[in-house]
């Protein structure tokens, strides 16, 4: 028992001095000490829990959305249900007139569908989303010559009352034109406006004008500077029917574009 007592002793002190000569008197050797090795062994996995458990600065909550105190909420709410209640009423508005003009375009926006029926209420076909394509019943194209296009439109399908601005509606119809106009290039382009004899004759000529230069402004955007233009108001000068009855007004009441 001695003995063993005395080797566990001397082991202990020989470990003991090992350590402190190591410490004085490093070894040259680069590789690491079996006790080190074994030490580090043991630590290994506390490491990688511990950089497990620190964040990594990545954060995956959603972003926030500003809140709305419970009254401006409300006013949100409401102001949204009055909308969606008047976007449902003009639908069924626009769907009962439809139904009277013998039409119905239920698969187009409720923009289009309200064009479209203005245009009916002007004798044109309106085009439909698959063709862009407008059917001018009251519209005359005649060829001039061999080379020449003359187009006769009436002027209530393109202004609204005895003004001079374009409907929203009648780029729908000058956007035909433009195609047809694509054809003479670097040509002089004519735009000749009429009225009836309603009203005053200086104000009808004045009147005939701007229309024409309406026109003339939408389809020189449109075409370009290759063209040339002529514009000119005639007022109620040249009739082509008596104005005796209102169809024969609405006759004259016209735009006519023709290739000089």
């Amino acid at each position: 028992m001695f003995r063993v007592l005395l080797l566990g002793v001397g082991s202990s002190l020989a470990l003991i001095l090992g350590i402190a000569l190591a410490n004085f008197y490093p070894s040259s050797n680069p590789h690491k000490p079996l006790l080190l090795k074994i030490q580090s062994y043991f630590d290994k996995p506390l490491e990688v829990a511990a950089s497990k458990a620190r964040p990594t600065g990545v954060s995956s909550s959603p972003a926030k959305i500003p809140q709305l105190d419970p009254v401006a909420r409300q006013e949100v709410e409401e102001q949204l249900t009055q909308l969606q209640g008047e976007v449902r009423a003009i639908k069924e508005k626009v769907t009962s007139l439809e139904s009277q003009l013998g039409t119905s375009r239920f698969n187009e926006s409720i923009e289009r569908r309200i064009q479209a029926i203005s245009l009916l209420l002007q004798g044109v076909e309106p085009p439909t989303e698959n063709n862009g394509n407008v059917n001018l019943n009251n519209a005359s194209v005649n060829s001039v010559g061999l080379n020449k296009l003359k187009i006769t439109l009436p002027s209530d399908i393109l202004f609204d009352g005895s003004n001079s601005i374009l409907r929203p509606e009648a780029g729908l119809i000058l956007d035909q034109i433009v195609a047809d106009l694509r054809n003479y290039p670097a040509s002089t382009i004519r735009i000749a406006g009429y009225t009836d004899t309603t009203g005053d004759r200086d104000r009808n000529r004045e009147l005939s004008f701007l229309r024409s230069k309406a026109v003339e402004q939408y389809l020189a955007r449109t075409l370009g500077s290759e063209y040339r233009w002529l514009v000119v108001g005639y007022g109620a000068t040249r009739p082509v029917a008596a104005n005796d009855t209102d169809a024969n007004q609405q006759r004259n009441r016209r735009i006519e574009i023709s290739v000089d």
